[in-house]
């Protein structure tokens, strides 16, 4: 019954996409620009953007990651708990649930605060400039790949080249 229980929780960490020291970066079509991107000259200027509108992103954003640090924080902590119980020889079922509970609640944190970034950024924006920032970052996102998907070239090309470099003009 114990290796069936530990089997279970952790097919449950692998199913639910838990990574015990990072967090989701998105949230399915909802995912924002990494870093201080309202910094950025040309992004800056295409979102019309002033100088009050930069300073309020800059405190929301330092607020935001000390927020977010303690909560990556808790969620490590919490990790590291239900390893510990998972680990130990005498196996205690209802511990390791309460503590998967309590992990599962710090993770939840971490996303209502990224979230919470996100609305603020929306609420700054307004929806014309939101729908902006999305088009901008989603359109610099489709030609990098482009970009990282020309210089590689087709793979039957790559492997006619890497087999008989002097084919490479």
């Amino acid at each position: 019954m114990k290796k069936v229980t530990i089997f279970t929780l952790i097919c449950l960490l692998a199913a639910s996409g838990i990574g015990l020291a990072r967090g989701p970066r998105g949230m399915g079509g909802l995912k924002m620009p990494h870093g201080k991107w309202w910094r950025m000259p040309e992004v800056a200027k295409k979102l019309e953007l002033t100088s009050e509108e930069q300073q309020k992103f800059d405190d929301l954003f330092v607020q935001s990651r000390r927020q977010m640090i303690d909560l990556k924080s808790n969620v490590q902590k919490e990790g590291l708990e239900l390893e510990v119980i998972l680990d130990q020889q005498d196996f205690d079922e209802s511990a390791c649930m309460d503590r998967f509970k309590k992990f599962q609640d710090a993770r939840t944190n971490l996303t209502n605060e990224r979230f919470r970034f996100l609305v603020e950024v929306r609420k700054l924006l307004g929806l014309d400039r939101y729908r902006q920032l999305k088009t901008e970052f989603r359109d610099r996102r489709v030609h990098r790949m482009k970009g990282q998907q020309e210089r590689k070239g087709p793979i039957k090309d790559r492997m006619i080249h890497e087999r008989f470099p002097s084919t490479n003009k």
